[in-house]
């Protein structure tokens, strides 16, 4: 034990409320003359060796304080003896005296004063870290005035935990400060408050008002005289169990929430050499994957990629390990019988692993992943390590249970943006429908027939960014690498025909004459299918005869061949350029696309689908009907609709910007139309689409295939064309709409000042096209 003035908290308002304090022995010793009667005679016999110590002590030095506290050491000892069992270890606990409320210690066991020393070489040790910490503190010391002044007691748990850094294993070490007030008299200054229990004390949740309280009592009022009890206890283990418990209900998106589960576990083994990595097993198609960009601390992951492991000796082990769930424990110190154990830790020691525990995971009994623990020094893992890591296995498991159901749900969320078209406007509707369907199945009962998915009298937007002459360029591109495929193929059966000359080989040298001199650019899409069958079935046949007949062969063969492949040869050069142009040109629509879709959604729910061929083609439908829960507005149309304007100008300087990109430079058009009237759209649960519904909602279909090639009425003019916008209507109502906004755009800098009013020709079925053709600004 020893005797020294050591502050624990500071007296800064940021640390903890001022309030004044007197430390002093009377509650003390009122307490034992209380207690005096009711002991037995061996116990009074103490109590009257202690009450008159205090006495003489008192009366020599008189009422303690800061200046003669050290006096009154022999006094100080009699208060632990009088509180602590007699037969215990008193050294081996953090015990200690201070001033009331406990900011400042006199007395206590060297334990304690060597913690507090160990974690700070300062007198003084900061305990606060945020303004939440300092309410607390505020909150805490109220609620044992109201219970010492008024009776009123607080529903609120207290608890002061502080964390330290230890400076041998670098982790953090966590201990609970619990204060006993018992020896500490609360004293009003002047007149005690009088107030509405009510008002303060919440009837449902019982919990005080501290703010009212605060205005009511001002700590101005308030004197403390006594001492308290300070202890301290190690609850390191229980508080990195509850940091795991708190990344499990923050969720795991929380940022760096891995890496702080891993310290947690560092902090739980208290030893930092050993590593720590939890994987949870990602069920895809039957088969366990790992998700290798965020465990970078994986000893199994650095394995199957450093040391190039076959997938399968791996999949072999996780497959035995899944059947067989057991803690596998490796040292070096034992051989292995299992040979695929034996291999696995082989290679461990490969990357530097001295010891490797592998501990299932289970929730609910299915095993949803491992955790890996590891060193790379002589660090021992210990049973009493595992044990407590063992601990929190049941918080590991729901941690990795959420990560599995989080990665179900990205899995889930790709297919349905990437390759399904419901999307998230509807999707209530299909909820809907799905759960309707549910209730209507009865056991033993064929199924019912699922009701159809209809969105009535919605406005329907159709755009298209097409790439100009794409049928004309893919047919020049197959012209061009046709004839290079037949002049090589004439060469390698002239050469062939030099080591075996069959009658064979004259008749195709014939056909590849003749197919070069028939070949016809226009007429491209009718030859490639006759050609593709004269080169895959003859000319394949040939060539694998003198493949297997003649080593001579092997090597003209084998230069044909590199030349054929699609994607390296040169005989798909001028196809694959084509297709790489196209592919920029499309990626960059589609990019732009998901961001129009994006602010389209913020505004008013709405259907967005789009196609892609040789550029992209969109429909968007909104209405009441989408969104029924949101009141419907024309102005949500007018706004879609100069947005969707808008939005073609900027795909058009987009496509405009990547020409430099392009290995063939090409052109797109940008074309809108204008549907005047409501149609209904129903899911088609055979193609999982939606489609128009209704013979006259038809007609909204066939416009939007034949509009593409319409052409200026009295001309051979197409309607669409590069660096244009093109906007195709029935109404001048439509009309009227759509110059307000062109005239707009062109005001800000978006179109140029050239709108064209056109007459189109008419097309099978469909009479007083018109259109608004306007430049698009692409500098």
């Amino acid at each position: 034990m020893q005797s020294a003035l050591f502050n624990i908290i500071s007296d800064e308002e940021d640390q903890f409320p001022i309030i004044e304090t007197h430390l002093s022995f009377e509650p003390f010793l009122k307490y034992l003359k209380r207690r005096y009667n009711d002991e037995l005679l061996i116990r009074r016999d103490f109590l009257t060796h202690v009450l008159h110590d205090f006495d003489s002590a008192l009366a020599a030095h008189g009422p303690v304080h800061n200046d003669n506290i050290f006096k009154f050491e022999q006094e100080l000892q009699l208060i632990h003896a009088t509180l602590n069992p007699l037969l215990s270890d008193y050294e081996d606990n953090y015990w200690a005296i201070g001033f009331p409320l406990g900011k400042t210690i006199c007395y206590g066991t060297n334990k304690f004063y060597t913690l507090l020393k160990q974690y700070k070489c300062e007198n003084q040790l900061d305990v606060v870290d945020c303004s939440d910490a300092f309410n607390d503190k505020m909150e805490m010391l109220y609620s044992f005035i109201l219970e010492r002044l008024y009776g009123i007691k607080s529903s609120k748990h207290f608890e002061i935990i502080h964390s330290f850094t230890d400076d041998t294993s670098g982790l953090e070490k966590y201990y609970r400060i619990n204060i006993d007030h018992t020896f500490v008299e609360v004293q009003v200054i002047g007149e005690l408050p009088f107030f509405d229990r009510s008002k303060v004390i919440d009837g449902f949740s019982k919990t005080l008002n501290f703010e009212i309280i605060k205005s009511l009592i001002p700590l101005e009022m308030i004197r403390m005289e006594g001492f308290s009890i300070l202890s301290v206890t190690d609850i390191t283990e229980q508080q990195a169990l509850e940091n795991i418990k708190s990344i499990i209900i923050k969720g795991i998106d929380e940022k760096d929430s891995y890496e702080h589960v891993i310290t947690a576990l560092k902090t739980l083994s208290g030893n930092s050499e050993i590593d720590f990595s939890l994987l949870p097993f990602f069920n895809l198609n039957d088969q366990v994957v790992f998700d290798f960009k965020e465990r970078k601390t994986s000893a199994l992951l650095d394995l199957i990629k450093e040391n190039n492991t076959s997938q399968q000796r791996i999949q072999a082990l996780l497959d035995q390990f899944i059947q067989n769930p057991q803690i596998l424990v490796f040292d070096g110190k034992e051989d292995i019988a299992d040979k695929t154990i034996s291999f696995f830790w082989d290679r461990l020691k490969d990357l530097g692993i001295q010891s490797y525990a592998l501990i299932p995971i289970a929730h609910n009994k299915e095993i949803v992943g491992i955790i890996e623990v590891f060193t790379r020094t002589d660090a021992i893992l210990e049973d009493q390590i595992l044990a407590r890591i063992f601990r929190a296995s049941t918080l590991l498991a729901q941690l990795l249970k959420d990560e599995i159901v989080e990665f179900q749900t990205q899995i889930n969320e790709v297919i349905k943006e990437k390759f399904t078209s419901l999307q998230s406007a509807v999707q209530w509707k299909f909820n809907k429908e799905a759960w309707e369907y549910l209730q209507r199945i009865e056991q033993d009962k064929p199924k019912p027939v699922i009701g159809d998915i209809k969105f009535e009298q919605v406005y329907p937007l159709y755009g298209a960014v097409d790439i100009r002459n794409s049928t004309v360029e893919r047919n020049r591109a197959a012209f061009q690498d046709m004839i290079v495929h037949l002049e090589l193929l004439e060469n390698v059966l002239i050469q062939l025909k030099s080591l075996n000359n069959i009658v064979i080989l004259d008749e195709m040298i014939f056909n590849c004459r003749r197919w070069h001199q028939e070949l016809n650019e226009e007429l491209m899409d009718i030859i490639q299918i006759q050609l593709n069958d004269f080169f895959n079935q003859h000319v394949t046949e040939v060539l694998t005869y003198f493949k297997e007949n003649s080593e001579q062969a092997h090597g003209i063969i084998s230069e044909y061949e590199r030349a054929i492949h699609p994607v390296h040869g040169i005989v798909f050069k001028n196809r694959n350029v084509l297709e790489r142009s196209i592919q920029i040109i499309n990626s960059g629509i589609s990019g732009y696309l998901e961001l129009f879709d994006k602010e389209l959604q913020n505004s008013y729910p709405c259907y967005f689908e789009k196609f892609r061929s040789d550029g992209v083609e969109y429909d968007i439908y909104i209405g009441q009907s989408i969104a029924p829960d949101k009141k419907f507005n024309e102005i949500y149309l007018k706004n879609i609709r100069l947005w969707q304007l808008t939005s073609m100008a900027a795909i058009a300087k987009i496509t405009h910007s990547l020409l430099d990109q392009m290995e063939k430079q090409l052109f797109t058009t940008q074309l809108i139309f204008v549907n005047a009237t409501l149609i209904d759209i129903t899911f088609r649960t055979d193609e999982h689409r939606f489609d128009v519904e209704g013979a006259y909602n038809i007609r909204y279909q066939i416009i939007k295939k034949r509009i593409d090639k319409v052409t200026i009425k009295g001309t051979n003019d197409r309607l669409t064309q590069p660096g244009k916008i093109a906007v195709v209507y029935f109404t001048k109502r439509e009309e009227k709409e759509y110059i307000g906004y062109i005239q707009y755009l062109q005001k800000n800098g978006t179109l140029l000042d050239d709108m064209e009013e056109l007459e189109l020709e008419e097309l099978q079925g469909v009479k007083g096209l018109q259109a608004l053709r306007v430049g698009i600004q692409l500098n």
